[in-house]
């Protein structure tokens, strides 16, 4: 496409350039797919300069189905199924239409990242011509290397082609031989065991295990008899207990564990974690003809799985590419002018000039002005006001016509215009905590006290709006050189005991731009958390800085940093991770921002806790609802009702001879939310998938054309008999009896007098 677009740029030509910018964002998936290139980029903005209109793009990438993609949509559903073709998941489709459907690729797109498959094709029938269509997000495939020799057209991740002399079977049997002769095999056991074994004689006392696993840093090692065979597992745990228990003379084959769980050399990846998670191991020993030839720890298929290239949600959201960081000036107004629109200029000039008039110093201040620096979008704006921020704020109102809210007790208040932007303000003032995680204490100060008191360098940025010194460059705290350097630092060494929930902070900032903790700042967060600083924080200031982390883009990423420093442990107890959870966390982040998109939800967020409290034992629920960000009885009763029931649906879903209209009874009575939840909590599980999306689709709207009146005609009695009736005719439609509005009328006849 951008080949084409540069070879016409010089005829100047292009007056299908709102097409072409189209195919632009479909091709590469809005310039997110791992092989869109500068090139792209680079013919995207051009047709940007020669009128295109991404308001189109929007409109038509974001567009919901149409009825005819519907029907396309749930006979690619119907015809699904994952194959694996050398050690590779491969969702095909098919379906056979007879007018021709647009939308394919997106569709095949929607559906690989729903199940989450290396790779999906789709052969649809339409007209007289059949259609190939395949897509993958796995950087190691290369789509138009793989199927060369069917001479499609597109790129590395998305390829299609049209055919006219061949039928959907030939060309099935010609991709599926393609497939296996030139699909590069994926990862098994083998490649990714560690080998040689350390392992543990089953008479060895626990005391020369235990000397072993100081010396080797291993969690555990497998136990083996005199011919070498594994009969046993023993962990650190085990051997460590029974240390502390003076048992250091004990054979090892006491203490441990006989059942002893295996994978095959030739195993997948996909196998040996499926071994992994369901039966809760840290590792498994890898065997060849039932030889003990190596081992699999969940750290080795972690970094397999993340090592090589990692989930979009599992990255930060934005990266130094993203970046235009301004270079540091003593004014910034040239800044302000070029970065933020008309109206947000005005406004700050508004706020200089009534400063200036009635003896206020004003500034904004915050994120406000690091994203500012950092050519981010952020509209939210701060302001600190020396004296008294609610009378400021009450003479714009006056200027405005805002409506204002106070708050007396803490000296801010928010303003809200006339057209809805909000501006917050806030009196500067220094905080003072009488214990470890109180509610501070205030009071008024000086605008380079005001930002000492916050949490991080890189939020102590500001500028001053008064006329006079409009555009002045605050940096007290070298915040713009933690920018530079992309460094999360406090200010003080007290600062995560004073206020706790600045380590969840920390997690939100660091993931957000990708940058990492300070040396010193990791060591404090590292001793809070030590010292159980989370516990004594109010379980309802935990739950808005969590619920505020639920609600950023990346929340996969989110939780493992939050993981890995050891924070989720501390916030619900008894929380058990697993590689199952981190998949079904990854699938939510999809689902979430899917739901978003298509209207279905908007608090595709509650995904996430109620994810995380499935996990945990069932007595440390209540506990944990508030500190997860569940306010109020109706969201925690949500969630809690959901969770409970989602292994019941789960399996009751997975029943083959499950019809449309059990899909609907089984459905029809649950929230949004328990759908959207048996999506995340079931990646991989092409029939649960298959079925909540058809009712989703389809089933949920599906309505009978008679109803009650047309009863009467055919001369059934007023009452309770109209009802079954109608419902039966309903339970018919939906598993596809009837169709026209005249056999509806038929079956409800035939009911009548049949005497139901």
């Amino acid at each position: 496409m951008s080949v084409f677009i540069n070879s016409q740029q010089k005829q100047g030509c292009l007056k299908r350039g709102d097409r072409f910018l189209l195919g632009i964002y479909e091709d590469t998936h809005c310039l997110t797919n791992l092989s869109t290139t500068p090139r792209d980029m680079l013919a995207a903005a051009w047709l940007l300069e020669q009128g295109g209109r991404l308001s189109q793009v929007s409109d038509y990438i974001n567009i919901r189905l149409a009825p005819q993609q519907r029907d396309l949509l749930e006979a690619l559903l119907g015809e699904a199924r994952i194959e694996a073709v050398n050690e590779r998941s491969v969702l095909i489709m098919a379906a056979s239409l007879e007018q021709f459907v647009s939308g394919l690729g997106v569709l095949t797109l929607h559906l690989l990242e729903l199940e989450d498959c290396d790779l999906a094709l789709s052969i649809v029938k339409m007209e007289n011509q059949v259609h190939l269509i395949a897509r993958s997000r796995r950087s190691d495939l290369n789509l138009l290397d793989l199927f060369a020799p069917l001479e499609v057209r597109g790129h590395r991740g998305a390829v299609t082609m049209t055919f006219k002399n061949l039928s959907p079977a030939a060309l099935y049997a010609r991709v599926m031989e393609l497939l296996r002769q030139r699909l590069p095999k994926g990862q098994v056991a083998g490649d990714i065991m560690s080998a040689p074994v350390k392992t543990v004689f089953e008479e060895a006392p626990i005391a020369e295990a235990h000397r072993l696993l100081l010396r080797y840093g291993h969690t555990g090692f497998p136990v083996v008899n005199q011919l070498q065979a594994v009969i046993g597992i023993v962990s650190r745990r085990d051997i460590e207990k029974a240390m502390r228990h003076n048992l250091g003379q004990a054979p090892v084959r006491n203490y441990m564990t006989r059942n002893v769980v295996t994978a095959d050399v030739l195993a997948s990846l996909g196998e040996v974690t499926r071994i992994i998670v369901q039966n809760n191991i840290g590792r498994v020993p890898v065997l060849d003809r039932g030889r003990l030839v190596g081992i699999i720890t969940r750290s080795d298929l972690l970094k397999q799985i993340y090592g090589a290239g990692v989930a979009s949600s599992h990255k930060s959201l934005f990266s130094s590419g993203d970046y235009r960081l301004a270079k540091p000036a003593a004014n910034l107004t040239d800044l302000i002018n070029s970065r933020l629109p008309q109206r947000i200029q005005g406004i700050l000039m508004l706020l200089g000039q009534i400063a200036q008039q009635d003896g206020f110093m004003v500034y904004a201040v915050g994120g406000f002005v690091r994203d500012l620096l950092l050519g981010l979008p952020n509209f939210d704006l701060d302001i600190a006001v020396e004296d008294n921020a609610i009378k400021f704020a009450r003479k714009l109102a006056a200027a405005t016509g805002g409506k204002l809210v106070a708050h007396e007790e803490m000296g801010t208040a928010t303003l809200t215009l006339t057209d809805g932007f909000q501006i917050d303000f806030a009196t500067a003032r220094t905080e003072f905590y009488q214990f470890p995680a109180a509610t501070p204490e205030v009071e008024q100060t000086t605008i380079k006290h005001d930002l000492y008191r916050r949490d991080f360098t890189i939020n102590t940025l500001a500028f001053a709006l008064n006329s006079s010194r409009f555009g002045e460059f605050l940096d007290f705290f070298s915040g713009y050189k933690d920018l530079q350097a992309g460094l999360i630092r406090v200010l003080y060494n007290l600062s995560f005991v004073e206020d706790p929930t600045r380590i969840l902070r920390a997690i939100r900032f660091a993931c957000r731009y990708g940058f990492r903790l300070e040396e010193d700042t990791r060591i404090l967060l590292d001793r809070a958390l030590a010292d159980d600083m989370l516990a004594k924080t109010p379980a309802a200031r935990l739950g808005r800085e969590l619920r505020q982390m639920f609600m950023e883009p990346n929340v996969p990423a989110l939780l493992k940093m939050a993981r890995e420093l050891g924070v989720l442990p501390r916030l619900i107890p008894g929380l058990e991770w697993s590689r199952e959870l981190e998949r079904q966390i990854i699938a939510a982040a999809r689902i979430s921002q899917w739901s978003k998109e298509q209207s279905i939800f908007p608090q595709g967020w509650l995904l996430y806790p109620l994810l995380l409290l499935k996990e945990a034992p069932r007595e440390a629920w209540a506990e944990s609802l508030e500190q997860l960000g569940l306010r109020g009885s109706k969201e925690q009763q949500l969630v809690c009702q959901v969770a409970e029931e989602l292994e019941h649906l789960s399996r009751a879903l997975q029943n083959e001879d499950l019809s449309p209209g059990g899909i609907f009874d089984l459905l029809q009575p649950q929230p949004t939310l328990a759908l959207l939840a048996l999506l995340a909590a079931n990646p991989g599980e092409a029939r649960l998938r298959s079925a909540v999306l058809l009712y989703l689709e389809k089933l949920a709207d599906l309505e009978i054309a008679i109803d009650g009146n047309d009863l009467l005609r055919l001369g059934v009695e007023a009452g309770p008999r109209i009802g079954r009736i109608l419902k039966a005719v309903h339970r018919a439609k939906l598993d596809g009896r009837v169709q026209t509005q005249e056999e509806e009328l038929a079956l409800a006849d035939r009911l009548h007098k049949e005497g139901e």
